[in-house]
């Protein structure tokens, strides 16, 4: 098991007692590539989300701010700023070793090249 795998049994019992709707079992597939925060694919009985946690290890406090990330998303939900539905913030680290949010899968297009 890698430091980024979790227990996705664990996990789905939990998400079904937090977000409206949910229902597992569910697999969790890491994207390969991205910035900072690993984020991955779940999938469950009830559809596609992405969960986004913080790195394990020993981190700066202000660093891999999940719970910022999930704010930001939430506040601008009320604008006219496109941006995936956030569904939950998770900060007890027992559940899967870290903060963590989850929030809807969108189809769309990954800009690596920031010109």
């Amino acid at each position: 098991m890698s430091a980024f795998d979790f227990d996705t049994a664990k996990l789905g019992s939990y998400l079904e007692g937090q977000i409206e709707g949910f229902c597992g079992p569910l697999t969790a597939k890491k994207f390969a590539d991205g910035q900072s925060n690993p984020t991955f694919l779940i999938e469950a009985r009830s559809g596609r989300y992405v969960l986004r946690r913080k790195p394990p290890g020993t981190l700066l406090k202000s660093a891999h701010a999940v719970d910022r990330e999930f704010r930001v998303m939430s506040a601008l939900a009320a604008t006219d700023v496109p941006v995936a539905k956030t569904y939950h913030l998770c900060t007890d680290e027992d559940v899967i070793g870290s903060m963590f949010y989850v929030m809807e899968y969108v189809e769309g297009r990954t800009f690596w090249d920031p010109t």
